[in-house]
């Protein structure tokens, strides 16, 4: 496995950057880029930043084995632990588990620990609204999306299976809100979300952005939000760098280069964009302005997280409507079984 390069300027200096494979978008990439990219890892990632700024491809071991490296030096010897949580490394390219919850932390796990052995922040926008409906923020910001699920099973069970609990009203009327949330919310982010990143990201820092189950690599710059372009097709397009994130449906987003100056699709396409790149259909007859590449983007981007969420809630159904016939199976059973005891009972 290997990963293909870019080169880019940033605050003047030249640097190579991770670029995504067919997996996607995975916390391996943008963790690693964080690291390439901020002044504060600068001298712990030295070793990766040689690995990277030598070579056009990178290979899956070389990249693992160097940040194990760095995450050893970066600990010193502090935790116990340490060598629990570098065994996660392989996880972040092949799908690394993070239960973000909707007030905007993550449940704190070896995933979690694991970011912060490397000094980098994880992130999201995946929040409920305090200011859009008080009962519904009340209702939904002290789940987690793992949480959530649970709760919308055992809604389930209750209303379809009988299932008999105290808190009863509660969990229904959570579930009512639980539901509407993640109708409205199916990307994984709102636009309160992007408020608070705003908010809680510093000036020039650099973090993994977590959004539809996908990691990123996010900045903060003059106080606009900006990620990191990994996508293969744009490999050659050397003038576009960043895109913007100020809206969750990408309508108002748009492509920037490396010093953080609006680049449009046409300069992207002279310098070797691929047309092809990500699925998007482009026309090379009918071209396209960067709000609607943009835009394009991120609608085949949300339609792949609520596949993917569906897929899920599927799967969970099936699981739940699996476990009822089991339980009517075995309920039948049992009457049948005691139906024919009573058969050869001997009355004297």
């Amino acid at each position: 496995m290997e990963f293909e390069t870019k080169t880019i300027k940033v605050d003047g200096l030249t640097r190579n950057i991770l670029l995504q494979n067919e997996n996607g978008p995975c916390a391996l990439v943008a963790l690693t880029n964080v690291l390439v990219l901020s002044p504060q890892h600068k001298l712990d990632a030295n070793e990766l930043i040689q690995l990277i700024n030598s070579n056009r491809k990178v290979t899956l071991e070389d990249l693992i084995t160097t940040l194990a490296n760095i995450g050893v030096m970066m600990d010193n010897g502090q935790s116990e632990d340490v060598n629990e949580l570098l065994q996660l490394l392989p996880q972040l390219h092949t799908g690394l588990n993070v239960n973000p919850a909707f007030n905007g932390t993550f449940q704190d796990d070896q995933a979690l620990a694991l970011f912060r052995l490397f000094q980098v922040s994880l992130v999201h926008g995946w929040i409920v609204d305090p200011t859009r409906n008080e009962q519904q923020y009340h209702s939904v910001s002290h789940y987690s999306y793992d949480d959530a699920q649970n709760l919308l099973v055992h809604a389930y069970d209750i209303q379809n299976n009988g299932l008999q609990v105290e808190n009863s009203e509660q969990i229904l009327q959570d579930a009512q809100y639980l539901k509407s949330f993640l109708a409205r919310s199916a990307t994984q982010l709102t636009e309160y979300g992007i408020q608070h990143l705003q908010q809680l990201l510093q000036e020039h820092s650099y973090s993994v952005f977590f959004r539809n189950d996908h990691f990123s690599t996010i900045h903060k710059n003059n106080g606009g939000l900006y990620v990191l372009v990994t996508d293969l097709g744009f490999k050659k397009a050397s003038n576009i760098v960043w895109q913007s994130l100020k809206s969750v449906k990408g309508n108002q987003d748009s492509f920037f280069t490396s010093e953080f100056l609006l680049t449009t699709l046409e300069q992207a396409t002279a310098s070797g964009l691929d047309p092809n790149s990500n699925g998007s259909q482009l026309d090379e007859e009918t071209p396209m302005t960067d709000e609607q590449l943009a835009r394009l983007l991120q609608e085949e981007e949300d339609a792949r997280a609520v596949r993917g969420i569906r897929s899920r809630q599927d799967r969970r159904a099936a699981a739940t409507a699996s476990s009822n016939e089991a339980k009517s199976a075995k309920k039948g059973k049992n009457k049948k079984a005691e139906k024919k005891k009573k058969k050869k009972c001997v009355i004297l």
